[in-house]
């Protein structure tokens, strides 16, 4: 997740570039109780932000605190629904809550506001996948993968989706597979033995 710089359009509010540092530095290191407190000031600065409610949003996620990562991150998209980090973040968690069409919506939206964003696609090929939407799934796999060819992770559902037809695409699923691997995915002993198969 990025953050733009204070003062600029969409970025965090105005003269905020000290708590911004701190906030980031704090992130980086896991210290979740001071980036929270960091962006929390940013807020009483400007709670119209989306970008600050957006990384708030992050660090609650970080911390595991999924109700207070999803309240900070519809206000984001309520204040900017052009906010593509809250729509992809908040698909995620409905997802973990098993709110498979909730989490497709909120792909779909993110995929909108930021079409060229291959991980929004990955995680709209998931969920169409957990709804047994399996040409929907390939079709987005397919399209991260172009959008980003080193996708390792998007290579290696592909690989999944291909062992999982009927009859399985064999040859397909060991080429994305295997670029899987060459991109630093870990290998996975399953998997390998279906393709043994």
């Amino acid at each position: 997740m990025g953050i733009a710089p204070p003062g600029t359009i969409g970025g965090l509010p105005d003269n905020t570039t000290i708590l911004s540092q701190k906030a980031a530095v704090a992130f980086g290191e896991q210290k979740w109780d001071e980036a929270r407190a960091a962006y929390e000031e940013m807020l009483k600065l400007d709670d119209q932000n989306a970008l600050a409610w957006a990384n708030l949003g992050a660090v609650e996620q970080q911390a595991g605190r999924t109700k207070e990562a999803l309240e900070s991150f519809e206000k984001s998209v309520r204040i900017n629904p052009t906010v593509a980090q809250s729509w992809n973040a908040l698909g995620l968690i409905y997802s973990a809550q098993g709110d498979t069409y909730r989490a497709i919506s909120c792909f779909t939206r993110a995929i909108h506001e930021e079409p060229t964003d291959a991980r929004a696609h990955n995680y709209l090929a998931i969920a169409a996948k957990n709804l047994g939407w399996i040409d929907a799934a390939q079709t987005e796999l397919q399209r991260a993968i172009e959008l980003n060819p080193q996708y390792g992770i998007a290579h290696f559902n592909l690989a999944l989706l291909y062992l999982d037809q009927k009859p399985p695409a064999l040859e397909l699923a060991k080429r994305h597979y295997e670029k899987a691997v060459s991109l630093g995915v870990e290998k996975d002993e399953i998997v390998e033995r279906r393709l043994k198969e």
